[in-house]
């Protein structure tokens, strides 16, 4: 049984991730800054089948020594990591000439340091074995730009970035890295850094803009994107952008 990694998986598209994937025969360590959260969600998921093959991590992925104590605490229960699942983040919207650096910081530092610390610690081993999945979860803002959003749109494109460039890293390794990047996923939303105004305006937008769809994605939708490019079927697919909006853009 592979064992994965999901960051930020205490709710929403990480948890639902984590779901898919246990469905799919994994073993999954969910992983979230908020222990009892993280703790929690991984109960109700032991407690309605999972059983053993998960399991949780509280710490912050943007920290270097956290990031070694995940991959630690991962191979010393299951003994390899197969998959990393890039997904936490948090956001900051508002205007550029607003933004503080310490809101910059601390979206980038999760969003895309996290990213760039766990990929680096897993790659080795993956190459070593000749299999392996990463996946980032990028954003449709990454790709067509956002006004008021400038540290997530960044930190979503880097992403993107990370994504092609890591895969070129993981050539001929039987390793693949990709992206998932949604768009608007119905999602319980917590309060960000103070721009809770500026947001509900923004997910308000999203809503009045439609799709071809014409639906909001569901975080299963995400979810399913994953589980392909985890799964053995995607083997001949590495450095690609997967689209999950809707359509909305293209």
């Amino acid at each position: 049984m592979r064992a994965a990694i999901v960051t930020g998986a205490s709710r929403n598209i990480g948890l639902a991730i984590a779901r898919r994937l246990l469905a799919d025969g994994w073993r999954v360590c969910l992983t979230g800054r908020d222990r009892d959260s993280v703790v929690a969600a991984a109960e109700g998921l032991a407690a309605a089948g999972a059983g053993e093959a998960v399991r949780a991590f509280a710490g912050d992925i943007g920290v270097e020594d956290d990031v070694r104590r995940l991959i630690d605490d991962v191979e010393n229960a299951w003994g390899a990591v197969d998959a990393v699942v890039n997904n936490a983040g948090i956001r900051a919207h508002g205007p550029l000439e607003s933004m503080t650096v310490e809101n910059w910081d601390a979206v980038l530092a999760t969003v895309l340091t996290g990213a760039f610390l766990t990929t680096r610690a897993v790659l080795p081993g993956m190459r070593e074995r000749g299999w392996g999945r990463i996946v980032n979860i990028a954003g449709m803002s990454g790709q067509s730009g956002a006004a008021g959003r400038v540290p997530v749109v960044t930190a979503k494109s880097g992403l993107i970035g990370l994504t092609k460039a890591c895969a070129h890293e993981a050539d001929g390794s039987g390793v693949t890295v990709n992206a998932v990047s949604p768009g608007h996923i119905d999602t319980e939303r917590r309060p960000g850094l103070g721009d809770d105004g500026t947001a509900a305006q923004h997910y308000r937008h999203l809503a009045e803009q439609g799709n071809p769809v014409g639906r909001i994605g569901a975080v299963e939708d995400v979810a399913g994107a994953v589980s392909y490019l985890c799964g053995p079927d995607a083997g001949y697919v590495t450095g690609q952008v997967l689209s999950v909006n809707g359509g909305a853009y293209m």
